[in-house]
């Protein structure tokens, strides 16, 4: 790090050509121990700087947020291009000034004062911090990790169904890559055979906006990039802006839902077939036994060949009972070990 250069109550601080891990944590350090000398305004000079990588910018929002806290004010100065794609990506430069120069930075108005004519870039969020910020208080960078984090993928539509943002696992999910969503309609994310019945559902959403899941005609499949499906299920959120009303739609990735759905249907199916094999089976066993007592009561009072008969039916009909039960036991301890089904 360069000596600390100072103009009235704003100091710059000269970064590095490279921002990273190694160094990231003593470039905030010197930022924050710029403010405990008296400077309003911190300016990171971060014109020389090559490259910048997340650990660079969480330094820098760590850093924001403890000036802010302590009624000052970061700004910084990014000329190359990486780095502005950078902060771009992690939403620093929406929530931290970024001015083209030094010496824009350096003229800009005081805290607290009048807003200055900002940069574009710098034109995205608002120039002043807050004055006061609780310790629980979150930049959107920080915001946008953690809902980078969820499971499930978050989408914001406007009213016409055209995604405005979509998280990385989001895109992911339907096989886009982050950023790559934005600008589509939703129907993009649906198979053509149900998008016109989606657009009258859209329709219909947009005249009672509330919170709910999304109708679910069977089951909702999702139409990735590459033309593959996905069970997904979805629900709907109103969020009524000043600048317009939008829908958030939360996405999940049903498949592990649906296959053990779909394993209990098929357990559901073998036992109730089985219950069925089971209750034919005790009919045959009873109606065959039925006929042997009948047999046995025919044989009493008949001629000794004719009773003999009688009996050996008898017998014959109950061994071929008792060798279906046993058949029967046999299949189904074979469908326990692993065998197929009994019957």
């Amino acid at each position: 790090m360069e000596p600390v250069a100072w103009a009235d109550l704003r100091a710059v601080v000269t970064c590095p050509e490279h921002v990273d891990v190694s160094n990231a944590a003593q470039i905030g350090e010197q930022l924050l121990a710029a403010v405990d000398r008296g400077a309003a305004v911190v300016i990171a000079d971060m014109s020389a700087t090559a490259s910048c990588d997340d650990a660079g910018v969480d330094a820098l929002a760590r850093a924001y947020q403890q000036a802010a806290i302590r009624r000052a004010e970061l700004r910084l100065v990014a000329a190359g291009s990486a780095v502005r794609r950078q902060l771009a990506a992690q939403g620093l430069d929406r929530l931290v000034p970024v001015y083209s120069s030094v010496e824009a930075a350096v003229a800009a108005g005081e805290p607290g004062g009048p807003d200055p004519a900002p940069s574009p870039v710098a034109a995205r969020w608002p120039t002043r911090p807050r004055a006061v910020l609780g310790p629980a208080a979150l930049d959107e960078a920080v915001l946008r990790r953690l809902i980078d984090a969820l499971a499930d993928g978050i989408v914001l539509a406007d009213k016409d169904g055209r995604i405005v943002l979509a998280t990385r696992r989001a895109a992911a999910m339907f096989g886009y890559s982050h950023g790559e969503l934005a600008g589509q309609l939703v129907e993009s994310l649906i198979p053509v055979s149900v998008r016109n019945a989606h657009r009258l559902d859209r329709a219909a959403y947009a005249l009672k906006p509330v919170a709910r899941p999304m109708a679910d005609r069977g089951r909702l499949v999702g139409l990735r990039k590459d033309g593959s499906t996905i069970p997904v299920t979805i629900t709907l959120s109103p969020v009524p802006t000043a600048s317009g009303h939008f829908v958030l739609v939360v996405v999940r990735d049903a498949t592990q839902e649906h296959w053990q759905d779909d394993l209990t249907d098929l357990v559901r199916a073998v036992l109730a077939e089985r219950a069925q094999h089971a209750e034919d089976l005790l009919d045959r066993v009873t109606g065959s036994l039925f006929h042997v007592g009948l047999s046995l009561d025919k044989a009493a009072g008949q001629p000794a060949e004719l009773a003999r008969e009688r009996i050996g039916e008898a017998l014959q009909r109950l061994d071929d009972t008792v060798r279906e039960i046993r058949d029967h036991v046999f299949r189904f301890r074979r469908l326990g070990s692993g065998g197929g089904p009994p019957w």
